[in-house]
């Protein structure tokens, strides 16, 4: 753990050789834009674990917390090695801006909403299309990072939908108000804007194309996230 973390781009090198120069390119973007959105994560999760700290979330909760922060830390290292493989220069993230100020929000109703959005959608929608991008690609080492994403993202989904489970039973009316209203907007919301990219050489380094991202998402939403929010919202009415 301590070698692969020595360095931001410190990971398993993906073989670049039969590569065309634009396709480096498309995929240095690709990895470097997924490596930012770890790199922020990191933050995310380390601000839930306070506000869970906040509201009195159960114990082992805030360990998952404390846990999936690590595993961003992991995946941003992981997701910059790749883009700093296809880029060849060494790629790392600027310090972040937190602009003077972390809020950290005690309203349990405000939390669960946007557990609902960052983990029951967001992290739900990771974990499938990472494990959608490993079924297509074929390169070792990114067959090595998207392996590890989707594993760790599930867990991360895991803890959201149980924190929201728990915000249901803690905070009443309010915070079932607020889990409903945040799951039709998400669920409303269109799949996200992707490059039309047709490219077998990109799906083999672990990037699909727009439509495939589309159905991707469609079927998530669908087959995964709309029945887990049936039976979280129906548990509570009967409780």
């Amino acid at each position: 753990m301590q070698g692969e973390l020595a360095a931001w781009g410190a990971a398993a090198r993906p073989d670049v050789a039969q590569l065309t120069p634009a396709d480096r390119a498309a995929l240095a973007d690709a990895w470097l834009r997924d490596a930012l959105l770890e790199h922020a994560s990191v933050a995310s999760f380390s601000r839930f674990a306070l506000e869970m700290m906040a509201v009195g979330a159960p114990a082992a909760m805030l360990a998952a917390a404390h846990e999936a922060a690590g595993d961003e830390v992991r995946h941003a290292a992981l997701c910059f090695g790749l883009a700093s493989a296809y880029a060849g220069a060494a790629l790392e993230p600027a310090p972040f801006e937190f602009g003077g100020l972390v809020e950290v929000s005690s309203d349990l109703p405000e939390m669960a909403a946007r557990a609902v959005r960052e983990g029951c959608v967001g992290e739900t929608l990771a974990a499938v299309l990472a494990s959608e991008q490993l079924a297509h690609a074929s390169d070792d080492a990114v067959r090595g990072v998207l392996a590890t994403i989707a594993e760790d993202e599930a867990r991360h989904a895991e803890l959201a939908w149980r924190f929201v489970a728990w915000a249901l039973q803690a905070g009443g009316d309010a915070a079932r108000r607020a889990v409903a209203a945040a799951f039709d907007a998400a669920l409303a919301a269109p799949p996200p804007a992707a490059p039309a990219q047709a490219a077998p050489a990109l799906a083999a380094h672990g990037r699909l194309e727009g439509a495939a991202l589309a159905s991707t998402w469609r079927r998530a939403i669908a087959d995964v996230i709309t029945p887990a929010m049936r039976t979280l919202l129906s548990a509570q009415r009967r409780g």
